[in-house]
């Protein structure tokens, strides 16, 4: 199994907010310096663009759960309904689930 590197995975984390973003017409941005990195990869918060240019609470997401890229590539939107690090030990790992 090959594994990629902390860049290649933010190009995919970036990729898909961009589609997240545009399926609900607005633009979002990852949150670089809030970027964790676990065993299983690497897990990327994004707000909307508004809110990381201004940082006005009014501007910011709700509800919205974080990204895990996986060391192989495959990423997964973790939900926000418990913690990230609790999302990432439900993610099924070896199947398809959430992971895309």
């Amino acid at each position: 199994m090959s594994s990629i590197n902390e860049s290649s995975a933010l190009n995919i984390a970036e990729v898909k907010v961009r589609e997240l973003g545009a399926a609900c017409g607005d633009e979002f941005e990852i949150l670089c310096e809030e970027t964790q990195e676990i065993e299983q990869g690497w897990v990327f918060f994004y707000n909307s663009a508004d809110y990381v240019r201004t940082r006005n609470p009014l501007s910011a997401l709700a509800g919205n759960g974080p990204l895990l890229v996986l060391r192989d590539g495959r990423i997964a939107v973790l939900p926000s309904s418990v913690s990230w690090q609790e999302a990432v030990i439900q993610i099924p790992h070896e199947e398809t689930g959430w992971v895309a």
